[in-house]
């Protein structure tokens, strides 16, 4: 039979130890060995998946290498072998670590099984870290795109809030990437190897919404025939997402709000409370401080949801993210549709620097699937793009606005001036606008006598400066 699997054998006995790798070895593992701790040290930064060890070897025991080795190699498992009648030794090393202990003489059978689950137990263990690792890079910070000001200032309360247990309200237009902020801040916590569990409450219906997050018990109601978890349960010991929680009934406020400062649930139809150890975080699309105003959202749940805030700005205010969005977005779709990559034409980002993308991010992504589809060629130019950005007009400004007799030096500059003021004096978003590029912008400001971004100028003004 064939195995996998590195093995080290350290027994000072030479004749036990050649007969016992010769064994392993006619199982198909690599056996090496090693008569004492010092020369089976010497291995620990081969690549070894399990040390057979006697536990008493002259001056550096069997314990004493489990303890030096675990504290370079903690992954390696430790089966150790002892001749003694009593178990007391084997207990000792078995608190320090090891996976497993044999007495001596040695049942061969019992043996292989041992080493057969060890090397088993480390496979299953690497993958587990391996797919830590890899949840971690997909719902991790590097999934939240963006470079903006804005979206840096985002990056800055995630890494602060996430190491602590505090509730955490996020607040974004749809389509921003609530979600993804509430991944991150999971995934970036001591409670990331415990469940992140997301609820959408606007997708849930009213009557339902209670069950869905305490649970109910078998008979609550119609058509309850078993008792349900409710996803406070499911995420015990992890993260519990609520989103759309400004959708939230009135009613089942006070309910939530018992539950966020108690951290007991009682499901629908039961009796008994149940202790959850859950961190809350929740978003909105709506103006949950204009709701608290109306009455239509508890005062006192507002101020338990809003220990920490952040808030997502919509895509048309961080339109110089737009660029390394569809950069991201188009390596994403390429990946997963194994197509090959194409190229945005420069009309096409300027079309959507200029277009106020309703639907953020969310919008952007899909638009970007939809034109890859269905595009001919290798470049996306303004063919492919969908009606409704095409059919959005840019500012119009109505002839009876401007003044007559203005030169086409006089026209721009007044263009440039006006757009800069519509665009707060951002000179990228203006160049956007303006379709052009942010140095032509900035060449076109030092040659107006405009290199302050702003200008309150009057159409009569600049006619008074040309």
């Amino acid at each position: 039979m064939n195995q996998s699997g590195h093995l080290l054998v350290v027994e000072d006995d030479d004749i036990e130890r050649k007969a016992l790798i010769a064994k392993l070895k006619g199982e198909g593992f690599t056996v090496y060995g090693a008569e004492n701790a010092d020369k089976a040290f010497s291995y620990v930064d081969e690549d070894i998946n399990v040390v057979l060890s006697d536990l008493h070897m002259g001056d550096v025991s069997g314990l004493d290498l489990l303890n030096l080795w675990k504290q370079r190699k903690p992954d390696t498992h430790f089966i150790v072998l002892t001749g003694e009648p009593s178990s007391a030794a084997a207990v000792q090393a078995m608190k320090a670590g090891a996976y497993d202990y044999i007495n001596k003489p040695i049942n061969l059978d019992e043996l292989f099984i041992t080493i057969r689950r060890a090397i088993d137990s480390t496979r299953k263990e690497r993958e587990i870290d391996d797919l830590r690792r890899r949840l971690d890079q997909k719902f991790g910070l590097d999934q939240i795109v963006g470079q903006s000001k804005q979206m840096r200032d985002v990056y800055a309360r995630i890494q602060r809030a996430a190491p602590v247990d505090s509730t955490v309200l996020v607040l974004g237009e749809s389509g921003t990437g609530k979600e993804l902020v509430a991944q991150a801040l999971h995934h970036n916590s001591g409670r990331k190897r415990g469940p992140f569990v997301a609820v959408n409450c606007a997708a849930v219906p009213a009557t339902l919404v209670e069950s869905e997050l305490f649970g109910h018990v078998r008979g609550a109601f119609t058509g309850a025939t078993d008792r349900r978890m409710g996803r406070f349960e499911q995420a015990d010991g992890g993260t519990l997402f609520i989103d759309e929680i400004g959708d939230f009934e009135l009613g089942l406020q006070a309910k939530l709000l018992r539950v966020l400062e108690t951290f007991q649930v009682t499901p629908v139809g039961g009796h008994e409370d149940r202790k959850v150890n859950v961190r809350v975080l929740a978003a909105t699309s709506r103006n949950i401080v204009q709701m608290v105003k109306e009455g239509t959202f508890r005062e006192d749940l507002y101020y338990r949801l809003n220990v920490i805030t952040i808030t997502l700005p919509p895509l048309r205010e961080r339109t110089d993210d737009i660029p390394i969005l569809c950069e991201h977005f188009l390596k994403e779709i390429c990946d997963h549709k194994h197509t090959a990559r194409k190229r945005i034409s420069p009309e096409v980002m300027r079309r959507f620097g200029t277009y106020r993308w309703p639907g953020n991010v969310r919008e952007l992504r899909n638009t970007l699937e939809s034109m890859m589809v269905l595009a001919e060629g290798e470049i996306l130019g303004e063919n492919d793009l969908p009606e409704r950005i095409t059919q959005e007009s840019l500012p119009q400004v109505s002839s009876g606005a401007l003044p007559s007799g203005l030169t086409m030096e006089q026209l721009e500059r007044l263009a440039i001036t006006k757009t800069l003021q519509e665009c707060g004096g951002n000179r990228t978003h203006a160049a956007a606008r303006l379709g052009i590029s942010v140095r032509t912008l900035q060449r076109k400001l030092r040659q107006y006598e405009l290199e302050g971004g702003r200008d309150n100028s009057t159409p009569g003004d600049v006619l008074s400066n040309a």
